[in-house]
């Protein structure tokens, strides 16, 4: 099947499997998921591994369309009232979430580059398909503020963190080899400070120019124009340069939202236009998915979910209290911030790249994990912001009368 069948296939199944699992009272990013699986190499095979590589593009470009919302909910004026606070609760959630994967692999028997790896990779949350469940619920309210702005700063994070396992791998490796030298000191640590200073830079630029243009276009779709254009030119410049289009997308984001009077329009042109990118994103995320890594878990990978979900969820619920959040976010939020995907995905790409050796253990364990992870987080996240009151999703929704 050619690129354009595969792109009528993944949106009609989408669209289909998108209805049938409302009657389940799953979130419909959980269908997406589902289509993707059910349509991609695992099982039936409709979309071949030829056309996911053919189709990464639509992937990147709604990744970066999802980075760049999360990036705009950073308005200053709102972010000095509960920025302390949101930090303090990201910091809690991801630290405990690293601690007790580490320390559960190491209990496990495996060695210090696998287990610091996993700590790294644990602390992402899925932004894509977290962000979808709220936009469903269409919710307001603390939880959701506060998943919000988590899950930005957690995405930033786990990038950090995994930059600087990657370069105390490289040096003990160094040092290790005794080839330790200046040359090769710089070749380790300076593409940890480009990725962030290069990206926000990158960012910081491409949103000037978004939110200076923005000023000058009047209707809807040369808004759309605009917005997608700068998000194509910050995901492919980026690329390019070796900066990270993630890093790069949030800071375009915040710099439009905060340089911008029309950045909410921005934000509501691009919400009325972008579901079939959002749609294409979570069913190849979903074909991506390898069924089949389930059954090669095992203790491994059970650790890695368990481990990995206790520390956000107490890690979650410590940092609330600790930041004196409202008693719904201190029990809620955990449950909201389970999803993984994009980014972790990245991450194992990145492994696979930089340490061949350890890429085989650390591969099977996080995408089998995305597996559980990606199907069960959307469900969790829903019914979290149903319970907490803030869901504003239509009165004929059954989740909102079953629970």
């Amino acid at each position: 099947m050619n690129e354009l069948a595969s792109l009528g296939v993944i949106l009609l199944f989408a669209l289909l499997i998108g209805h049938l699992v409302q009657y389940a009272r799953v979130p419909e990013v959980t269908g997406y998921i589902l289509a993707g699986v059910l349509v991609g190499p695992s099982v039936l095979g409709w979309v071949s591994h030829e056309n996911l590589t053919a189709l990464q593009v639509f992937s990147e470009v709604g990744l970066g369309l999802i980075l760049f919302s999360i990036g705009a909910t950073f308005e200053f004026a709102r972010f000095r009232k509960i920025g302390r606070r949101v930090v303090t609760l990201a910091a809690a959630e991801s630290v405990l979430a690293a601690t007790f994967v580490f320390a559960g692999m190491l209990l496990a028997g495996q060695s210090l580059g696998v287990a610091l790896l996993l700590g790294a990779i644990a602390v992402e949350t899925g932004a894509a398909s977290t962000l979808m469940v709220m936009r469903e619920c269409n919710s307001q309210g603390p939880l959701t503020e506060a998943v919000t702005g988590v899950i930005g700063l957690n995405n930033l994070f786990a990038l950090l963190l995994f930059s600087f396992v990657v370069g105390f791998l490289d040096l003990r490796s160094l040092i290790e080899g005794s080839t330790l030298t200046w040359t090769t000191l710089y070749g380790t640590v300076y593409p940890l400070i480009w990725q962030f200073l290069g990206s926000a830079a990158l960012g910081f630029l491409v949103g000037v120019l978004l939110a200076s243009w923005a000023t000058k276009v009047r209707e809807s779709g040369e808004t759309l124009i605009l917005l997608i254009g700068c998000v194509l030119l910050t995901v492919g410049i980026a690329t390019l340069i070796g900066a990270s289009p993630l890093v790069a997308s949030l800071v375009v984001g915040t710099t439009t939202a905060n340089l911008s009077r029309r950045s909410k329009r921005l934000t509501t042109a691009l919400s009325r236009t972008d579901p079939p990118l959002y749609v294409i994103f979570f069913v190849l995320a979903g074909a991506e998915l390898n069924l089949g890594l389930l059954r090669a878990l095992g203790v491994l990978g059970l650790v890695y979910i368990v481990c990995r979900a206790a520390g956000k969820l107490a890690g979650a619920r410590i940092g609330a209290k600790r930041a004196h959040f409202e008693p719904a976010v201190q029990q809620l939020l955990g449950f909201s911030i389970l999803a993984q995907a994009g980014l972790a995905i990245g991450l194992v790409l990145v492994t696979r790249e930089r340490f061949p050796e350890l890429a085989p253990t650390v591969a099977t364990v996080v995408l089998g994990g995305l597996a559980i992870f990606e199907l069960v987080g959307p469900i969790s996240a829903r019914i979290a912001l149903v319970k907490s009151g803030e869901s504003r999703a239509q009165d004929g929704d059954p989740m909102l009368h079953e629970l």
